[in-house]
């Protein structure tokens, strides 16, 4: 393509970018029913099943807003692992100062709003990356506006999120592109010159960020530096790659060397972070959910299509669907690609089709990933994750085509923009969460509110709380429990400490597991001796939902019970007499 690139913005795209942005907000807004302060302080998901993990999202905010996650540092929270404190030390967490910010939008606006900011501003930042990108390289504002409309409400974002917020920070993947047609054609990138600085700066900001994105963006640049060493034999030009990928490495190393120094002092652990070989297989990239649209669509007859397809599947998906806008952008790569190939012109194959050729042959479920996990390295399990990269490699090749068409430029392009951006707005947004739905959800959120208030009210500050089942942190569900929701009562509790939380692996955490062994007279009389106060139950967890441990707990003259207005949660003060 002959498009000579220019910056990222000029004068005349600010009203665009504002109306770019005015359309993904209210479009936000839309799909999650969030118009007035109150549903802006409840969050979009709590017990929700399918997306439990959120619950492990609070909880980090919460530590980080309690001043407890500091970047670079290392990580001890002293209100969780009690009798102890947590260590966090051994999760490698990479996207440590988006944590941080999320800590401080916590603190000033609590958890839940703190992350519904966040949400939005993961739409927006990814739609004005995607136009700032696309007019750089001089496509057309109307153009560039409709792939940020479609990159800023990709069905992935919605998807992810809250539950998986650090992944759906992707503002970063469209300036991947830029990199990568520099390294892979022409001169390359001279070093030094602005160009390399740029790229530079780029490969960090992947380095700071999802460890998914920084793979797939050091893969690709360091492929498109060999393609284009071998064919120009500049040297110089190949080492100015290698050197992007080295900056995404060293901010990656920044971020880990907290998590590195500690298991030298320490040791490694035995279990923080396990892979299984499965999970390469079930959360692989799979083509066909490009087209399976989510199951919360407009559309009741897409949602029907896409319910069909979730009971006959036997492996999951995380959001792959690219919509209508970004499958016809697939289709047109493709076309293009083979009409070239027909017709035989000298470059037959676009460079957007090289790069997603191999992001499927690397990602797909059974692909070059799943070959690199069966002989010992799994550590890349979720690579349906880069269908977001896809999308975004998709949409500005049919942007900057759509802007070299003669007849799609002035008043007509305008109209036909128009009409796509629609059908992005209707395809993209989903069905907001019915009002039954959002009540529950204040319902959850309230009753753990105060069953959380009554307790502090029992126990004296800084009481210790026994956690019950017995779960390990993190990645770890017991049957009927999600992997954290022991974090429940942390998030509203202001000075109560509480078993759970602290890195599996470690031998501060194994007293817990040996207390399996125990009757319950021993087992209450180990808590009593470490200190615990009280002894709080996930009724779940239980197949009687715990009818036969509580009774079992009263014979032993556990009389001062809270339960939650759920019925799903009780809290048993300890008595202090010695046990008959």
């Amino acid at each position: 393509m002959n498009i000579q690139p220019q910056s990222l913005f000029r004068s005349s795209d600010i009203p665009v970018v504002l109306l770019l942005l005015l359309a993904v907000a209210l479009s936000w807004c839309a799909g999650n029913a969030k118009w007035n302060r109150t549903a802006w302080d409840l969050p979009t998901a709590y017990l929700d099943p399918i997306k439990s993990d959120v619950m492990g999202t609070f909880a980090i905010e919460r530590i980080a807003a309690d001043g407890d996650f500091v970047p670079l540092t290392r990580k001890i929270v002293p209100r969780l692992g009690a009798p102890g404190v947590a260590n966090w030390n051994d999760w490698p967490i990479i996207e440590e100062f988006q944590v941080y910010l999320m800590g401080v939008l916590a603190a000033r606006f609590g958890i839940f709003m703190a992350l519904n900011i966040w949400m939005l501003l993961s739409h927006l930042t990814a739609a004005a990356a995607f136009y700032g990108v696309a007019r750089y390289l001089r496509c057309s504002p109307s153009w560039a506006f409709v792939g940020g409309l479609a990159f800023g409400l990709s069905p992935f974002l919605f998807a992810q999120l809250p539950h998986h917020s650090t992944v759906a920070a992707v503002w970063h993947i469209p300036f991947f592109l830029i990199v990568w047609g520099w390294v892979s054609e022409g001169d390359g990138i001279r070093p030094w010159s602005g160009k390399f600085w740029f790229a530079v700066a780029v490969g960090i900001s992947a380095g700071f960020q999802n460890i998914y994105f920084t793979n797939i963006f050091c893969q690709l640049t360091l492929l498109g530096g060999i393609i284009l060493y071998l064919r120009n034999r500049s040297l110089s030009a190949f080492l100015a790659a290698c050197a992007v990928i080295a900056a995404a490495a060293i901010a990656f190393g920044l971020m880990m060397l907290d998590t590195w120094l500690y298991g030298m002092e320490f040791g490694p652990s035995s279990g923080a972070v396990v892979r299984e070989y499965k999970w390469l297989e079930i959360y692989g990239l799979k083509m066909v959910d490009f087209f399976i649209p989510p199951i919360n669509h407009l559309s009741a007859s897409f949602r029907a299509f896409s319910a069909n397809h979730q009971t006959a599947s036997v492996l999951q998906s995380e959001g792959s669907y690219l919509g209508i806008a970004g499958i016809a952008s697939l289709l047109l790569l493709l076309g293009s690609t083979a009409w070239n190939v027909i017709h035989r012109k000298e470059h037959p194959i676009p460079l957007q089709a090289w790069q997603v050729m191999w992001i499927l042959a690397m990602s797909t479920t059974g692909g070059l990933n799943a070959i690199i996990g069966s002989l010992g390295f799994a550590m890349f399990r979720a690579t349906q994750r880069y269908s977001v990269v896809v999308l975004a490699i998709v949409l500005l090749y049919a942007v900057r085509k759509l802007s070299e068409q003669p007849i799609l430029r002035g008043r007509f392009g305008v109209y036909a923009a128009i009409g796509l951006a629609l059908i992005i707005l209707w395809d993209q947004i989903p069905q907001p969460p019915s009002a039954k739905e959002r009540t529950l959800i204040a319902i959850q959120v309230d009753a753990d509110r105060q069953f959380v208030a009554k307790m502090e009210e029992a126990l004296p500050v800084g009481a210790m709380v026994f956690q019950i089942p017995i779960m390990e942190f993190p990645e770890s569900p017991a049957p009927g429990i999600p992997p954290y929701d022991h974090f429940r009562p942390y998030l509203y509790s202001k000075h109560l400490r509480f078993s759970f939380g602290s890195m599996k692996g470690r031998p501060d955490t194994a007293w817990q597991q040996e207390l399996a062994g125990k009757d319950l007279k021993s087992v209450i009389s180990t808590l009593r001796e470490k200190g615990f106060s009280a002894i709080y139950i996930n009724r779940n967890g239980f197949p009687d939902k715990g009818a036969a441990l509580l009774d079992a707990l009263h014979q032993l003259g556990f009389d001062k019970r809270i339960d939650s207005a759920t019925g799903d949660l009780v809290c048993l003060i300890i008595p202090e007499e010695p046990l008959g």
